[in-house]
Order: structure tokens, then C-alpha cells, then sequence
């Protein structure tokens, strides 16, 4: 199957994963998602998470000892060590002790607000976040978290695993509860993991052990060019919604890289009725240049910046395997 084939292909396939609309909306453009403007970020190593508070933008990199604050402009104006590596070689942490900090979102925690960190948890130098209070002037300083508890807890439970490691690749919360996302690798599946904050906060704060998760959902996603996606951002937004991303990597397992094929973005429902088959999202597309073409780098994190009714902005990050890094601004209507 060529490549144009493919992407008609799923094309398709978002189509068929899309809720009919009604007749008010018979006139609605077919769903898309296209990248309007492109940002290198040189200086910012594997970028693996994006977060937009207030007028500053916050990025990790998976393998970079650093938190990096941007303005709107998305110009570096702090970097915010995060922990101490004498493993660090030209800004990169190498993959066998890296932190993999993968995900990170903003969380109010007993009234007060906080940037949340968390490595993926697929090795066990991976089982560490991190806590930043958020203050008029920026970023605090960080705080150390120790996941082995909740991660353990995880990893026991194979609805969230299945025959695979635990890869978490996505974070976020609103005022009521945090979701995290399980990223897909060979023997294992898509999963939202739900806590409410109220079951959490105390042991992010360090007061009491990791409870279990409220609720645990599957999710089947459309492949890209007949290889499977795996969740790798999370946004909360409007309506009971999540916005998603997701990509196709080729790799044996959670921790090896592999050739990306493309990513994709979508809607799921925050707290869907429990099933024990997979979920399907409301909508889901390829995330496209603007000639039409596949975005075939792998976006890692999302964060929205205006949203509509049938249409939203968003800044997302993108990281390639090899340390550079880039930041989009893309146009998603549905």
C-alpha cells in the first residue's frame, strides 16, 4: 500500500470514528488538523511536554535535567534545573539513566498551583516527579516526588498494562480530577487512568500513600500506515472532553525508538460510561502540513490556547529520537 493510499486510508477511518453531526451542523467542514506555524527550539533537547500558564509556556524534555520557561513569543526566558546529573552530555541525559520526564500539567493541590512532572515509569530510573509551585513570577522552585508507590500500583494491574511495561505519556487535570495516559506498546493497550484530585493531592504532597486509580478505561485508536498509535499528550477541555494525541512509532517495547509514521489528534470523552472493550473517540484525524502532506515527526504534548465551538488553536511539542526539538501551533476543527 503506497503512502497516499495510507493516508486516505485513515482519512477514512477518522470519518467512520466521528459522531454524526446534526442537521445544524450539516455545512461543517470535514474534521482536520493543520499546522499553521513551525518553531525550531534549538536549545531545548527532546521536548516531551508543553503546559501554557498564563502568559508563559513551560516545556520539558524527556532527557534534558531542565524545565524551560518561554514567552509568548516562544523565546527561552528561564531554565529551572530539576535535578542534578553528572550523566549530562551536550544538555542530554543518555537514555539508560535518563528521567524520561514524559508528561506534565497544571494541578491545584490543597488551593494552591503547581506545574506536575512525571516520568513515563518504564524503567526504574523513570519512577520520579516533580512539583513546582506556579507564583506571580514564574516557576518556584522544584520538589521531588517518589512514584515507586503509585507506579507500583500501576504496573500490578494489567488492565493497565497487559503484557507490557507501564509507559505513562500523558498528563493533565482540571479543577476536579487528573488523567493519565498509558501508552500503547506491543502487548499492552491505550488506557486513561483516572484519579480524582481530591484522592491524590495528599500524596503528591508527600502526606499520605499512592491510592488507586478511580476509574481505568481502554481506547482503540486508528492505526497510521497499518502501525499501531500510542496515546502521547492529553489536554483537558471544554464539555467533558479531553484533546488528545497520539502517534505511530514502530518500536518493540516502551523504551526502544523507532521510525515514526505520523501523529494524530482527538477528542475522548473524560469520563465515558465503563466498558471493558475499548472506547472509540468522538474524533480523531491525522495532524497534516498545510500542503496535505503527514506531519511525520512525533508530537509528544498538547496544550489548548483559544478554543470554539467547532474549532481550537493549540501549541504542541515535537521530538524526533535524535534531541531536536519543535514547536507547532496547529488548527483543529471537527
Amino acid at each position: 500500500m503506497n503512502r497516499i493510499t495510507q493516508f486516505c486510508t485513515l482519512l477514512s477511518m477518522a470519518a467512520l470514528l466521528t459522531n454524526c453531526h446534526s442537521s445544524s451542523d450539516a455545512n461543517q467542514e470535514p474534521p482536520a488538523a493543520v499546522i499553521t506555524r513551525k518553531v525550531s527550539l534549538p536549545t531545548i533537547p527532546s521536548a516531551s511536554g508543553i503546559e501554557k500558564v498564563n502568559d508563559r509556556y513551560y516545556i520539558i524534555g524527556d532527557d534534558s535535567p531542565y524545565l524551560f520557561c518561554l514567552n509568548e513569543a516562544f523565546e527561552v526566558t528561564q531554565k529551572i534545573l530539576l535535578l542534578d546529573s553528572d550523566a549530562v552530555v551536550n544538555g542530554r541525559i543518555p537514555k539508560p539513566v535518563k528521567p524520561d520526564l514524559e508528561a506534565m500539567t497544571q494541578v491545584n493541590l490543597e488551593g494552591d498551583p503547581y506545574l506536575l512532572i512525571m516520568g513515563s515509569g518504564s524503567m526504574s530510573t523513570r519512577n520520579t516527579a516533580y512539583l513546582i509551585p506556579i507564583t506571580p513570577k514564574g516557576a518556584g522552585k522544584p520538589k521531588s516526588v517518589s512514584l515507586v508507590e503509585l507506579y507500583g500500583k500501576l504496573s500490578a494491574d494489567k488492565n493497565i498494562i497487559g503484557q507490557a511495561t507501564l509507559n505513562i505519556e500523558g498528563l493533565g487535570a482540571d479543577e476536579e480530577y487528573l488523567y493519565l495516559l498509558q501508552r500503547y506498546a506491543p502487548g499492552g493497550q491505550n488506557v486513561l487512568i483516572t484519579y480524582t484530585i481530591s484522592s491524590i493531592e495528599s500524596f503528591l504532597l508527600g502526606k499520605a500513600p499512592g491510592p488507586k486509580p478511580t476509574t481505568v478505561q481502554a481506547w482503540a485508536l486508528p492505526d497510521i500506515a497499518r502501525i499501531k498509535t500510542g496515546f502521547s499528550g492529553v489536554a483537558p477541555a471544554l464539555g467533558g472532553k479531553l484533546l488528545f494525541t497520539a502517534s505511530a512509532e514502530e518500536t518493540p517495547n516502551a523504551v526502544l525508538d523507532g521510525e515514526v509514521y505520523g501523529s494524530m489528534v482527538g477528542w475522548l470523552l473524560a469520563h465515558p460510561h465503563p466498558s471493558a472493550k475499548p472506547a472509540t473517540p468522538e474524533v480523531v484525524v491525522p495532524i497534516t502540513e498545510k500542503g496535505g502532506g503527514a506531519y511525520k515527526s512525533k508530537i509528544e504534548s498538547i496544550c489548548i490556547t483559544n478554543q470554539h465551538r467547532h474549532n481550537l488553536t493549540a501549541v504542541a511539542v515535537a521530538d524526533n529520537d535524535d534531541g531536536f526539538s519543535e514547536l507547532i501551533v496547529l488548527e483543529f476543527n471537527w
